[in-house]
């Protein structure tokens, strides 16, 4: 038998058909064969090379009548069937043309003339890139492989058809925080954020990275680049937190990542900026600090000496900060100004507070005084509210001592023998806590007596009080005397503060009334004698008490009319005990009449007191009357003359 080509009357269009249609046009094929006859075609296509009109051959049906997948990976399915029942096996090469949009399975397929009429599926996948390319059209390609299939199909020519894949890349980046979340100290502790692109750019893209507040937390880089080589890897932005000295809590910042449209690949400028938000923690603690001048605050009470300390705040305040400085006890020490106010701007800046000294009488010693800072709460920036107060302490100087003072009337004291007085004044140097009793003490109470003691209270500690001195009166003939009046503070009634305070004293001159002297008192006022022996008798005593013995001497002027009766001695004991001299008229024959003698009495200086050395001497008158009278006596001898 001649072999014989197959002729077609019409062309065919494609074959690319849905699976039903391509099923339904076999019954035509069949036709044609039994109409030639069924057992000479048959040999002719085992014997002789077939002639295939374009498109024919075999039958592509696609799913839905087109093919389409998505990068994500879906599928979709084709079948491939033969038109005419080959003599040995056709083997298909199926093709994307090295697609990198999509994947074929299998990318063989082979009929034989058994199952030559059983179409064959093949998987059509997407493949996943990273590029934003859109949606993108891939040619596969259907193809007989000559060598090892049946001849008849060598001629057969390839078909094609689309496969439309559908892109899933979407222009964006991904923010990474460590953690989650993003968290940095103003100390400058750091935290880091990752950033990287979600598709392949087809050049470059640059993202800026900016903070909402520099004040709080600082950005490095400032801007990132991604390339189409570096665009999936991460890159690092470290977020440092900024120092500043207010005391504002913790912070949340805003750090924004844009794309800069002008300088990145145009599929990006439509990508939503996105941000992170950063806290800063404070480091900024509310307080202040108080420094006392060289450590310590001294001052003294009469106000010649202060002493400062000053406040400064520890951290800026968003609003003003007002401190109150306290003395609790202001009769020790003031404080100025009373009030220190710190705002945002002298926050910074120390103020000084002076402590004045306050004078008191009180003799307390050194005194401690404390002086309180605190916050003013209703006036203050509410972080500083809660501020526990600060305390200074302040030592006050005494200058008050324990003593008294006396003032003397006219600036010196003196009294008199006849009782008169005379007056000083005590009043006390310093306030006590308790009583004070002071005794005024005469060393020698003949000469001078005084009015006893003085108490002093808290209350009247600096109202002078009198002492009065009265003169005490004496026989003796001692002169002006000088005797001490002594003031001292009575220990076991006192204030313990006065204890120790040194006696005082005050002198005192006691002018004496007594004169050396000696008085003579005569008997009926005069003395008088007879020449007969008859006496008389005058006394004497002393004016004054002698210290020693005052020794009193009678001399009559003419023993031959009257003589006394000696010397008289006094002493300290009997000087006010008068003593008597007798007058005794001494007779003589002479008819002289009445004689008038002169008892003299004088002090024996060599053994009397010193002080009657000087006394006068004193006279006695005395009469002597004369026992004789003129005439004669006639005797005669035996009483008669014959």
């Amino acid at each position: 038998m001649k072999p014989f080509n197959i002729k077609k009357t019409s062309p065919r269009k494609s074959q690319v058909l849905p699976v039903k249609q391509a099923n339904s046009g076999r019954p035509n094929l069949w036709k044609k064969v039994i109409a030639f006859g069924f057992f000479a075609v048959i040999p002719v296509l085992f014997t002789q090379k077939a002639v295939f009109a374009e498109g024919e051959g075999f039958t592509i049906a696609e799913t839905s009548g087109s093919t389409s997948v998505d990068e994500s990976g879906t599928s979709d399915d084709f079948t491939i069937v033969l038109d005419v029942q080959p003599a040995s096996d056709v083997t298909l090469s199926i093709s994307d043309g090295s697609s990198d949009e999509i994947s074929i399975s299998p990318t063989t397929v082979t009929f034989t003339n058994s199952n030559w009429d059983t179409v064959q599926t093949v998987t059509v996948t997407g493949s996943d890139d990273d590029i934003i390319d859109g949606s993108q059209t891939s040619t596969i390609t259907i193809s007989v492989v000559d060598e090892i299939s049946d001849n008849a199909y060598d001629s057969v020519a390839d078909q094609t058809f689309s496969v439309a894949t559908t892109d899933d890349d979407s222009a964006g980046f991904t923010i990474s925080e460590t953690l989650g979340t993003s968290e940095v100290d103003e100390t400058g502790t750091t935290d880091n954020v990752s950033v990287v692109l979600n598709a392949e750019p087809a050049s470059d893209v640059v993202i800026s990275v900016t903070s909402s507040d520099t004040g709080e937390v600082s950005v490095s880089p400032a801007a990132l680049t991604f390339t189409s080589a570096n665009w999936n890897i991460a890159q690092t932005v470290t977020l440092t937190g900024a120092n500043d000295d207010l005391v504002d809590g913790s912070q949340t910042s805003t750090v924004t990542f844009s794309v800069l449209d002008g300088s990145s690949d145009d599929d990006f400028d439509g990508v939503a900026d996105q941000t992170v938000s950063v806290t800063t923690t404070d480091s900024d603690i509310a307080g202040f600090t108080v420094i006392e001048s060289g450590g310590t605050t001294t001052v003294a009470e009469d106000g010649t000496t202060t002493d400062d300390f000053t406040v400064v705040l520890d951290a800026q305040p968003i609003s003003d900060v007002v401190i109150s400085v306290t003395s609790l006890d202001t009769g020790e020490v003031t404080v100025s100004p009373a009030t220190l106010t710190f705002t945002s701007g002298n926050w910074d800046s120390s103020q000084t507070v002076t402590v004045t000294g306050v004078d008191d009488s009180l003799i307390d010693g050194s005194q401690t005084s404390t002086i309180t800072i605190a916050v003013v709460d209703e006036s203050s920036n509410d972080s500083f509210d809660s501020l526990t107060d600060q305390t200074v302490s302040v030592s006050t100087a005494d200058d008050d001592t324990a003593g008294f003072t006396i003032t003397q009337t006219d600036g010196s004291s003196s009294v008199t023998e006849g009782g008169s007085t005379d007056l000083f004044t005590v009043v006390l140097d310093a306030q006590p806590t308790s009583d004070v009793v002071i005794s005024a003490t005469s060393n020698d109470s003949g000469e001078v007596l005084t009015s006893g003691n003085l108490t002093f209270t808290a209350a009247n500690w600096d109202t002078a009080q009198t002492i009065t001195m009265t003169g005490v009166d004496d026989d003796l003939v001692d002169g002006t005397q000088t005797s001490t009046i002594t003031l001292s503070v009575e220990d076991a009634s006192s204030d313990n503060d006065f204890d120790g305070v040194a006696d005082q004293t005050v002198s005192v001159s006691t002018t004496d009334d007594d004169t050396a002297g000696f008085t003579i008192t005569q008997t009926d006022g005069s003395s008088s004698v007879t020449e007969g022996g008859s006496t008389d008798l005058f006394t004497v005593v002393l004016d004054a008490q002698p210290t020693s013995d005052v020794v009193i001497s009678a001399t009559s002027n003419d023993s031959g009319e009257v003589l006394t009766s000696g010397n008289l001695t006094f002493t300290a004991a009997n000087w006010d005990t008068a003593q008597t001299i007798t007058m005794t008229g001494v007779d003589d024959d002479l008819v002289d009449g009445t004689q008038t003698s002169t008892i003299t009495l004088s002090v024996e200086d060599a053994s009397s007191d010193n002080d009657f050395d000087g006394v006068a001497d004193q006279t006695v008158s005395v009469s002597t009357t004369d026992d004789d009278t003129a005439g004669f006596t006639i005797t005669q001898t035996d009483g008669s003359s014959s």
